[in-house]
């Protein structure tokens, strides 16, 4: 039904300050990573970002060696169809199928199609129900 996958995504923590998502995405291409997905926000002075990338393990090195902790996050992505109504279809098909959602984010490029990430209460259940 949908293009549905599995992903580890990388959870980074920083200080939240200005320049740092510069200073983030800025490592990222100097190691030639390639940035599929992101999400950041910042909680009173501490910044956290998630992260899909192309190359976890080239992310990871370079994002710890600027001393931030970062964590993995075991994720479900579906890319949908960009038409109105196509996000609340997959809540109700996740919502129907009891899956407890953690977290949700997405985009879309205005070319058709859009990209969500979900952190759900069951990986295998979430994969199975939107694939």
């Amino acid at each position: 039904m949908h293009n549905v996958k599995q992903e580890t995504e990388i959870h980074v923590i920083t200080p939240n300050e200005p320049g740092i998502l510069g200073r983030i995405l800025g490592t990222l291409a100097n190691v030639g990573v390639n940035l599929m997905a992101l999400h950041a926000h910042a909680e009173k002075n501490i910044g956290n970002f998630l992260l899909i990338t192309s190359d976890n393990t080239k992310a990871e090195k370079a994002l710890k060696g600027l001393g931030y902790k970062v964590k993995t996050n075991k994720v479900v992505t579906a890319q949908i169809e960009d038409r109105i109504g196509a996000g609340a279809e997959i809540g109700a098909m996740l919502g129907n199928a009891a899956i407890d959602i953690d977290y949700c984010y997405g985009t879309s490029t205005g070319t058709g199609h859009a990209l969500l990430v979900f952190k759900t209460n069951n990986i295998k259940k979430t994969l199975e129900t939107l694939g």
